[in-house]
C-alpha cells in the first residue's frame, strides 16, 4: 500500500523534500551571517563610539596613552627655587583652604611642572602644571611641537584650573579623605595616577617637599 502511494506520488514528494531542504539551508545562513563576501575575505568590522580604539586617551587623566613623551626635571639653581616657591606659597596655601589639596603638594606640583618657572610653557602661556588641553577644553592654547597646551593668562588662573582637575577627578575625594594632611599620603595617591609629563614624577615631588620643608606649609 506505501510502496504503491510512492510510486504515484514520487515527484511531489522529492519537490517537497527539496524544498524543505533550500529552507533549511537558508536559515542557518541567517543565523550564523551567511556566507563569506566574494573573493572569500571576511568583511570588515566597523568602530562604533562605544567600541576603545587602541591609542585612545584615558579618560582618568589628560597625561595617559601609549607613546606619550616624557620630560627630565633638569637642575634648579638655589636661587630659582627660593624665588619661586616664594612667589607662589600663598597662592598654594589659598588654594589648599578652597579645595582640600595640601599646600606643599601644590607647590611642589608645580615647582616639578614647570621646572620652578622655567619650562617654555610658563614663558609662552603661564602653564605651571603642563596641563594639555582636552576635548572640553575651549580656552585658549599653545602648540608645543604637535601636542596642544591649555594657555592662562595669568599663573593664577593656572594654580586654579589645576585644582579644578584634580578635584574633579573621581578618586580625589577618596585620596582627600583618606590622606588629609599627609604629604606622603598624597604623593602616593598621586603616584598612582596619570597626572604629569615629567618622568619619575612623585621621586620628584616629595625631594621638594623634603628639602625645603615644605610639609610646614600643612600645619594650621
Amino acid at each position: 500500500m506505501l510502496w504503491k502511494y510512492f510510486k504515484t506520488y514520487w515527484f511531489s514528494i522529492a519537490l517537497v523534500c527539496i524544498l524543505l531542504l533550500a529552507i533549511a539551508r537558508k536559515g542557518y545562513n541567517l543565523i550564523t551571517g551567511g556566507a563569506p563576501s566574494p573573493g572569500g575575505k571576511a568583511k570588515t568590522e566597523k568602530f562604533t563610539e562605544s567600541q576603545p580604539i587602541a591609542g585612545a586617551p584615558s579618560l582618568l587623566g589628560l597625561f595617559a596613552g601609549p607613546g606619550k613623551p616624557m620630560r627630565q626635571m633638569p637642575p634648579v639653581s638655589e636661587e630659582t627655587a627660593q624665588a619661586f616657591l616664594k612667589r607662589f606659597r600663598d597662592v598654594a596655601l589659598s588654594e589648599r583652604k578652597k579645595f582640600g589639596t595640601p599646600a606643599s603638594i601644590m607647590l611642589a606640583c608645580a615647582y616639578v611642572n614647570s621646572f620652578a618657572g622655567q619650562r617654555d610653557l610658563v614663558r609662552d602661556a603661564n602653564n605651571y602644571f603642563a596641563l594639555p588641553c582636552s576635548p572640553a577644553w575651549d580656552g585658549a592654547n599653545a602648540m608645543v611641537g604637535e601636542r596642544c597646551y591649555r594657555r592662562y593668562e595669568t599663573p593664577w588662573e593656572s594654580f586654579r584650573d589645576f585644582s579644578i582637575h584634580l578635584s574633579g577627578q573621581d578618586w580625589f575625594g577618596g585620596l582627600r579623605k583618606t590622606a588629609g594632611k599627609d604629604w606622603k599620603a598624597w604623593v602616593e595617591g598621586l603616584h598612582k595616577e596619570d597626572i604629569s609629563d615629567v618622568d619619575n614624577f612623585a621621586h620628584e615631588v616629595a625631594a621638594v617637599i623634603q628639602a625645603y620643608r615644605l610639609f610646614e606649609l600643612d600645619v594650621p
